[in-house]
């Protein structure tokens, strides 16, 4: 009953419009029927079992009149499908009804070669190209296909893959056939962005011209030969040869227009911590330079150099940081070095005390004889007959003279003095006996704190200016001048210490000691200013914490002055009176004790510090006596901020000194 009901309601719908004839063809005829009423329609006659897909709607009207096969008919339902926007896909033992623009996505059949069908399935064709270029075609043959279809080109292949209507793409092939000719050569223009267009020329050329080993035997226009021609300005490459040939050489040229490495793996800043980067770059220098000149000697067999490429290393002043330039290998072989001179060197504290000891020391005793009027007849010429003429000869000149024995005494030198002139006889006598003796003691204790070979040096005393030239006149007129240079005279000591294995240390000393000489003990009768000079140039070694001594005694000077008249001054004891004796000594003792100290740590800068400071804390603290009631002696203190080791936070909270 009910497939009596389908058949009545299938004959009032398509009956009149559909006529089945005998020997398997049909005749289509609808108007405006439903799509999936004609699926079904097909399905009765074909035998294919159909997936509709919802989506699948719409009406569909054919004018057929006369009956056609069964085959034709399935291909009037695939036009249908496509005019519809809808595709059949086979897949199994079912063929799916879905939209058109997701067939392409689905399980098509592919085609290759020249084989091809006329209907409107939707199918996969690849069409491999000889002669002309794919990406080149596409452009041309993209208008000819659906918008819900698909066409790429690959060109290491020079292949086109197409996904369209089997009748569509049989056409589309057609039209390939008669593009895909042996004759034709392509052009391509390629803007650089990295590589110069100048050297990539010569290296495609040589690549896959006719002499290169790709393109050997071939000229540009035939199968494999190329021509790179560099168009300047605009860095840009002009690529003529064979279509197929230019897509891989598009390929060789995006592989070779790349940035250059970055500077940033060639280029780096090392901020060094302890050594001074102006000496390790002269020392990095210097040993690449000797690199390049054994590199260029060396010969075969030979040891290898240190550093694979050029390296280059700047020293940056202002941050004490090297910019070392290489490749990353050698980078790293630089940066090793580095760290073994970029080491904490150690220091060395020299204590020093210098002491000089002088003195001068004189005897004199007896009498010196002297006639009238200076005269010299059977009187001995002493040392003093002169100098007490002369005063004696002022005093009688003088507006209110004094006695001749106060005359005497005063012109007479220091000492017991006694005078006795006689003016009939005109005979005077002087009687004295004197003993000096001056001792000067300089002490100094200078410390200097220096870095391994570094130079140290300490100076303590006065810039005296000494006259080293005058003019009166220039060219015939007044022009007086004098030149003037200044000098430095007082206490210098310099040092150079070199520490050794074992703890013991090289010292390189120059120590001098200048004064100037009073002007009272100038005797010399020089015009200008004299200076005493005392200086120590040596080399030692000595441990650490050892006490060296430089120096000794460097002047002794004994002289001995005897004056007498003759004959009468060479009787024992009755010649006593007749003579005058005069003994100087002077003697200058010079004597450096060093101790040098080898500074491993900052623990151990702290500790020398603080002994260092307590010491001078000692010394300037020290009460003094003095003050009253009114205006009490302040007691001296060294500020608190400045103590070893206190923190700068410390500083605002007053600590105080020891022993407050």
């Amino acid at each position: 009953m009910k497939i009596k009901r389908w058949i009545v309601l299938l004959c009032m719908v398509m009956l009149p419009m559909v006529t089945q004839a005998w020997g398997k063809e049909v005749t289509l005829n609808f108007k405006n029927a439903d799509i999936r009423a004609f699926i079904e329609f097909v399905a009765g006659f074909s035998g294919k079992n159909f997936l509709v897909d919802n989506r699948v709607k719409g009406k569909v009207t054919i004018v057929s009149p006369t009956p056609i096969s069964e085959d034709h008919a399935y291909d009037v339902f695939l036009s249908v499908l496509e005019v519809n926007g809808f595709a059949a896909v086979p897949s199994g033992s079912v063929i799916k009804i879905v939209p058109r623009a997701e067939s392409k996505q689905k399980s098509l059949p592919v085609l290759t070669g020249n084989r091809g069908r006329d209907d409107d399935a939707m199918v996969t064709q690849v069409v491999r190209l000889k002669y002309a270029d794919a990406q080149q075609l596409v452009a041309l043959i993209r208008p000819l296909i659906s918008p819900n279809s698909h066409l790429v080109a690959y060109p290491r292949g020079n292949m086109l893959l197409l996904t369209d209507s089997a009748s569509n793409i049989h056409r589309i092939t057609r039209i390939l056939n008669l593009l895909d000719r042996k004759d034709a050569v392509g052009v391509q223009l390629f803007a650089l962005k990295h590589a110069s267009a100048d050297k990539l020329a010569t290296t495609i050329t040589s690549l896959y011209g006719g002499g290169g080993a790709i393109g050997a035997g071939r000229a540009p226009g035939t199968p494999g030969g190329v021509k790179a021609i560099a168009h300047q300005p605009g860095n840009k490459l002009i690529v003529i040869g064979a279509p197929q040939i230019i897509n891989e050489v598009a390929n060789v040229i995006e592989k070779l227009d790349v940035a250059p490495v970055s500077d940033s793996g060639r280029l780096q800043v090392r901020y060094l911590k302890y050594a001074n980067a102006e000496d390790v770059a002269k020392v990095l220098n210097a040993l690449v330079g000797g690199q390049s000149a054994q590199s260029a000697a060396a010969k075969p067999g030979q040891s290898k150099p240190l550093f694979a490429g050029d390296v280059k290393v700047v020293a940056d002043k202002a941050t004490n940081a090297l910019l070392i330039t290489a490749d990353p290998s050698d980078i790293k072989a630089v940066g090793r070095i580095i760290d073994q001179l970029d080491i904490r060197r150690r220091q060395v504290l020299l204590e020093a005390l210098i002491v000089e000891v002088s003195g001068n020391g004189a005897q004199r005793f007896g009498v010196e004889w002297m006639a009238a009027g200076g005269s010299t007849v059977g009187v001995q010429n002493f040392k003093n007959l002169q100098p007490i003429s002369a005063g004696i000869a002022a005093n009688a000149n003088a507006a209110t003279p004094v006695s001749a024995s106060a005359a005497l005494a005063a012109a007479a030198p220091t000492g017991l003095t006694l005078g006795v002139v006689n003016k009939a006889l005109s005979i005077g006598a002087l009687v004295h006996a004197m003993e000096s003796d001056s001792d000067s003691n300089v002490l100094s204790t200078p410390n200097l704190l220096t870095m391994d070979n570094e130079e140290a040096e300490i100076v303590v005393g006065k810039n005296v200016p000494f006259l080293t030239g005058q003019n009166v006149t220039q060219g015939g007129t007044a022009n007086p001048f004098q030149t003037i240079e200044r000098k430095d005279v007082g206490l210098t000591l310099r040092v150079t210490p070199q520490i050794s294995d074992g703890n013991s240390v090289r010292l390189k000393i120059y120590q001098e000691i200048s004064s100037v000489v009073p002007a009272a003990n100038n005797n010399s009768g020089s015009s200008d200013i004299i200076t005493k000079k005392r200086s120590i140039k040596t080399v030692v070694l000595a441990n650490d914490g050892q006490m060296i001594v430089l120096g000794g005694l460097m002047q002794d000077d004994n002289s001995t002055t005897v004056q007498r008249v003759p004959c009468v001054g060479a009787v024992p004891l009755l010649g006593e009176p007749f003579k005058f004796t005069e003994n100087t000594k002077t003697k200058t003792n010079l004597m450096v004790f060093l101790k040098p100290h080898i500074i491993k740590n900052g623990n151990q800068i702290e500790e020398i510090t603080d002994r260092k400071y307590n010491n001078i804390q000692h010394l300037y603290q020290q009460p003094v006596e003095g003050g009253t009631v009114l205006f009490p002696q302040h007691k001296k203190q060294l500020p608190g901020s400045m103590r070893p080791g206190q923190a700068a936070g410390n500083s605002a909270n007053g600590a105080a000194a020891p022993g407050q």
